[in-house]
């Protein structure tokens, strides 16, 4: 595998533009194809490699729903928006991280989850609303959060 880096990284240094948002997706992804992820000890070798900062990279690959920090299997998106705010939308969320052990990246404590947060899903009617791998849940109640997730794992 650092080998496979090693030829990643030296390819992409010679681009015209090494450090181009562009040029930084698709070695992600190339990389993400070698590793079938990118976590932080990578992360930091790509800054290191680059010249940039960790955050950027790290912000990148919020950015791109196909990259991936972890080998999660489940991503979760929570609306925080207002109206689903206003239908206990933070009352769901604190239930997943809880159910979950969400740590302090997204994280669940088990690897398999990953959640972030939104600010509107989009969905106002049917609030509070969540996605679990892009499939709507919506009127879901604080009980209904163990179940759903249960059903995942």
């Amino acid at each position: 595998m650092e080998q496979e880096l090693k030829e990643i990284f030296d390819y992409y240094k010679q681009q015209e533009n090494p450090i181009g948002q562009a040029n930084l997706v698709e070695m992600l992804r190339e990389i993400q194809e070698v590793v079938g992820c990118i976590p932080m000890d990578i992360q930091e070798k790509i800054a290191t490699e680059f010249d940039v900062k960790q955050a950027m990279i790290g912000t990148i690959i919020k950015l791109y729903p196909s990259l991936k920090a972890s080998n999660y299997k489940h991503r979760i998106i929570a609306c925080t928006g207002a109206r689903c705010g206003a239908k206990d939308g933070m009352k769901i969320l604190n239930a997943i991280r809880k159910e979950l052990g969400i740590q302090t990246e997204g994280l669940s404590k088990d690897g398999n989850f990953y959640l972030t947060t939104q600010n509107c899903l989009k969905s106002c009617k049917t609030a509070p609303n969540f996605y679990i791998d892009g499939t709507l849940y919506s009127n879901v109640e604080e009980g209904d959060v163990a179940k759903i997730l249960r059903s995942l794992s």
